[in-house]
């Protein structure tokens, strides 16, 4: 969410908690002069936010639909968390706020990405019903899905969406960081990962995980301590105790750590507990050596904490490559949208996908 406004608005949040039809006059008053803007910008943001292809991508004709996939990874902003820390929101205006606008856009933006699986955090648990109904009358798949809740009174969680035509779910795990026994262990964060079979493909298995880190920036400390475990459950999820085979992973979420940090440092560690599983984030930048800083959401500045990340493991049979990408925006865009959620963009994050090819 965002850190970097200061300005309370008294009263405010209880009224966007409800906010809908008591201002559909006023909504009305100004839809006709702005619908034509609102239809541009989202022309304008559209343009700029595009899959593309990757080196591994381009002249591959061996490469089957069957065991190709996109995931879509999003952060989509619990309404719960929105209404608790609106002084937060205080510059946008409070129509681009309610759950049922916001659910509208998001419905809209993942239903135009299509993914094949689906990774959300800030899932409030009382919303998943809604969003569901909505995505699946959208686009005609079958789609299932698997949910963990944050650890005591909070509402939101993560949740794994999946097309059940395409995938059998052949075993989940949902994940509790919090751990009494363990000092910086204290907190209500949790993961969720998901094995998933091609249907058709009995030999080919994957993993799905997800996870929301602690936001404190202070607190890394914490964070490691969270990436650590995850880590952990990840390499007791994946590998076969008989065999020693890893099977491959996806991991998504939202880490509240930016590049080069220390807990993005352990994951992406070529020592314990990372080694076996050999995680590598996918670029997320425009092609090039040097390419314009991007970003996913906005804190003090607008920075990159949500990743998608490929296990690379020499102990899996089958590897995960990646064929197209759907970036993120670049620092300079993200200017150019402004604030977030706005009219065409329903969350405080920016959504981020990967085509993976099982080969």
């Amino acid at each position: 969410m965002y850190k970097f406004l200061l300005r309370s608005l008294p009263g405010q949040a209880s009224f966007i908690r409800t906010l809908g039809i008591s201002t559909a006059k006023h909504r009305s008053s100004r839809r006709n002069e702005s619908s034509d803007q609102i239809d541009d910008a989202m022309d304008r943001y559209d343009r700029n936010r595009q899959w593309r292809r990757t080196k591994d991508g381009h002249g591959h004709g061996h490469v089957s639909k069957d065991s190709s996939f996109k995931v879509v990874s999003y952060n989509i902003l619990a309404q719960d968390l929105l209404v608790e820390h609106f002084y937060l929101y205080g510059e946008l205006r409070t129509d681009c706020l309610t759950w049922r606008r916001r659910l509208q856009n998001i419905q809209r933006e993942i239903l135009t990405l299509d993914p094949d699986i689906l990774c959300l955090q800030e899932m409030q648990y009382d919303h998943i019903f809604d969003l569901m109904q909505g995505l699946r009358m959208g686009n005609g798949k079958k789609l299932e899905y698997v949910y963990k809740k944050k650890t005591g009174e909070r509402t939101d969680g993560c949740a794994i969406i999946y097309d059940a035509c395409k995938f059998q779910l052949l075993d989940q795990r949902p994940i509790e960081f919090y751990d009494q026994n363990v000092k910086l262990l204290n907190r209500e964060n949790v993961a969720l990962f998901a094995k998933l079979g091609m249907k058709g493909q009995t030999e080919k298995e994957f993993i799905v995980a997800t996870t929301h880190l602690l936001y404190n920036p202070k607190r890394d400390d914490v964070r490691c301590a969270q990436v650590t475990r995850l880590l952990e459950e990840l390499e007791t999820f994946s590998c076969d105790p008989k065999s020693g085979q890893v099977t491959p992973i996806v991991l998504t979420g939202d880490f509240n750590s930016v590049p080069n940090s220390p807990p993005f440092e352990i994951i992406t560690a070529d020592s314990p507990p990372a080694k076996l599983l050999n995680f590598k984030a996918v670029e997320m930048g425009p092609p090039g050596p040097k390419g314009p800083g991007i970003a996913s959401t906005r804190q003090d500045n607008w920075i990159t904490v949500d990743y998608i990340l490929r296990s690379l493991s020499d102990k899996s049979q089958h590897q995960l490559q990646v064929t197209s990408i759907y970036g993120l925006p670049t620092v300079n865009v993200c200017y150019r949208v402004g604030p977030i959620p706005n009219h065409y963009l329903g969350s405080d994050h920016y959504a981020l996908g990967v085509v993976f090819n099982l080969i």
